[in-house]
C-alpha cells in the first residue's frame, strides 16, 4: 500500500512505484494508493496516466479479507519524503527505498558494463533483425534505436539500465557490426530474444526465429573473444567480473515442457556458463504469470502461451512457474556457496505481477487482461499505460517501469536475498 503525505509536494519526476507485500496465501494484500492534497499525482512515464483515489491523509489500515487475523491500523512515518508502505498483516510501515533521502556519502558507481540475456520481455530488437530476414546491421551505432523494444515504450532492461547510471541501454547484439567496437562508449551487449528458452527449440516456433540460451551464451563468448583481441585478457577479465548480467528466462520452456527440474538444472548449467567466462554479478528476473497471459484474436494464445484452448491449463502452467520459482531459490542459494564471488539477486515478477493483479486500479490500471496491441493488427489502444499487456506475449513500458523499479529499489520483498542497487559497487 501507497501513501503520501499531504504536507509534501508530488515530484511528477520520479517514478512511482505501488508496491504492495506479499504472498495473498500468507499476507492481506492492500494496494490502495491515495494522493492527497495534489490534484496531479507522479507518473510512472510519459504515457502514464494513474488515478486519483479519496484522500485518508497518512492514516492505513489492513482489512481482514479471509476472516483469519484481526484488522489494524498504522501511520505512515514522518521521515518519509513523500510515500510509504505499508505490509499486512501488523500494518508495518517503512519509506520507499527510492525515495529517503541519503544520508550518507556511499553511492552506487555504475557497472563498467551491463550484459542481457533472455526472452521477448528483455529484447530491445534482436527479434526484430530475425524478423526482417536479414542479418544486416546498420552501419552507425545511432540507428539502434529503430529497432528498439517490441512495446510502446521502454522495458524492463531499459529502465534498469537508466537506473543503474547508463544513458541507453545496451544495443542488441543483432545491431552491431560485425566486430564489436571496444571503445571509451562500450556498455554491453543485449543478446535477448524474443521466443528464446533454455532448451534449443526447432529451427523455429511458428514461423519465429529464436535465438535460444545456448547460442547467445555462444554470442557472449564470441563478444568477450573480441574484446580480449582489443584489450588483452586482464583489462577484459576486470570488466566483466564488475559488470551487471541481466537475465529473464524460463516463460518459453514451462509453456512447452512441464519437466521443471530439467529446465531448472538448464539454468544452473547457463550460470556456471557465465561464471566460468567471468560473470560474477547476476540480477535475475523469475517466469511470471504465463497463464494469466490474454488470448489472441482468434481466442487462442500466441505461439509461446497456449493457456486457453492450448495443450496446457492456465492454472497448470502459474503452478508450474511458481514450482520453478520455488527451485531458482535453492538453486541459487548453493552456485553461490559452491562458485567464490558470486552475487545474486531473483526478482519476483510472479508475487509482483500477483499484487498489482488484486488492486490494478491503485497502480494505474483499468485492463490487465486484454493487451493493448490485438494480434495481427496495427493499431493500438487509446492510452497503453492503463493496460498491463502490450500484446499477447509482452507488456506495458508503465507496466514494466513498475517492476523494474521494484527489483532496483526496493521493496526487499520483491528480490530475494537483496535489491539488484545492493549489487552494485559503492563509492
Amino acid at each position: 500500500m501507497l501513501i503520501k503525505h499531504s504536507s509534501q509536494p508530488s515530484i511528477s519526476e520520479q517514478p512511482s512505484m505501488a508496491i504492495g507485500v506479499l504472498r495473498a496465501s500468507l499476507l492481506c494484500v492492500l494496494a490502495t494508493l491515495v494522493w492527497a492534497g495534489n490534484d496531479n499525482p507522479p507518473s510512472t512515464s510519459s504515457n502514464s496516466s494513474v488515478p486519483l483515489a479519496p484522500a485518508v491523509g497518512s492514516n492505513v489500515a489492513c482489512e481482514d479479507k479471509d476472516g483469519k487475523r484481526p484488522a489494524c491500523t498504522g501511520t505512515c512515518p514522518v521521515s518519509c519524503p513523500q510515500q510509504c508502505l505499508v505490509s499486512c498483516p501488523g500494518c508495518l510501515t517503512f519509506c520507499r527505498p527510492d525515495q529517503v533521502p541519503v544520508r550518507s556519502t556511499k553511492q552506487p558507481v555504475r557497472p563498467p558494463a551491463m550484459f542481457i540475456f533472455g526472452d521477448g520481455n528483455l529484447d530491445v530488437g534482436n527479434i526484430k533483425m530475425l524478423a526482417m530476414g536479414s542479418w544486416e546491421r546498420p552501419d552507425d551505432e545511432a540507428l539502434i534505436d529503430w529497432v528498439q523494444s517490441r512495446t510502446d515504450g521502454g522495458n524492463a532492461a531499459q529502465f534498469i539500465a537508466k537506473f543503474m547510471g547508463f544513458q541507453m541501454s545496451p544495443p542488441a547484439y543483432l545491431t552491431l557490426p560485425n566486430r564489436i567496437r571496444v571503445h571509451q562508449g562500450f556498455i554491453g551487449v543485449n543478446y535477448a530474444c524474443a521466443n528464446a528458452g533454455l532448451r534449443d527449440p526447432e529451427p523455429y516456433i511458428d514461423g519465429w526465429y529464436t535465438i535460444p540460451m545456448s547460442q547467445q551464451l555462444q554470442q557472449f563468448a564470441e563478444t568477450k573473444a573480441q574484446m580480449e583481441a582489443k584489450l588483452g585478457a586482464q583489462a577484459v577479465r576486470n570488466i566483466i567480473t564488475k559488470s551487471f548480467f541481466l537475465i529473464e528466462v524460463g516463460g518459453v520452456d514451462l509453456a512447452y515442457w512441464t519437466e521443471v527440474q530439467d529446465i531448472l538444472a538448464l539454468y544452473g548449467d547457463t550460470i556456471r556458463s557465465l561464471y566460468n567466462m567471468g560473470a560474477r554479478r547476476f540480477g535475475l528476473i523469475n517466469v511470471g504469470l504465463i497463464g494469466n497471459m490474454p488470448p489472441t484474436v482468434d481466442g487462442g494464445h500466441g505461439w509461446m502461451y497456449q493457456g486457453v484452448g492450448g495443450k496446457l491449463d492456465p492454472a497448470d502452467m502459474n503452478k508450474h512457474a511458481a514450482e520453478f520459482n520455488d527451485g531458482l531459490k535453492p538453486l541459487l542459494g548453493g552456485l553461490a556457496r559452491s562458485l567464490p564471488g558470486l552475487r545474486y539477486s531473483i526478482a519476483d515478477i510472479y508475487t509482483f505481477t500477483q499484487t498489482v493483479f488484486a488492486d490494478p486500479s491503485s497502480y494505474g490500471f483499468e485492463d490487465i487482461h486484454n493487451p493493448c496491441m490485438q494480434d495481427g493488427s496495427a493499431v493500438e489502444c487509446d492510452n497503453p499505460a492503463q493496460r498491463w499487456y502490450w500484446d499477447d506475449n509482452g507488456i506495458t513500458e508503465h507496466a514494466a517501469n513498475l517492476a523494474a523499479t521494484a527489483f532496483f529499489y526496493g521493496p526487499p520483498q520483491f528480490t530475494a536475498p537483496v535489491i539488484f542497487r545492493s549489487l552494485l559497487d559503492v563509492k
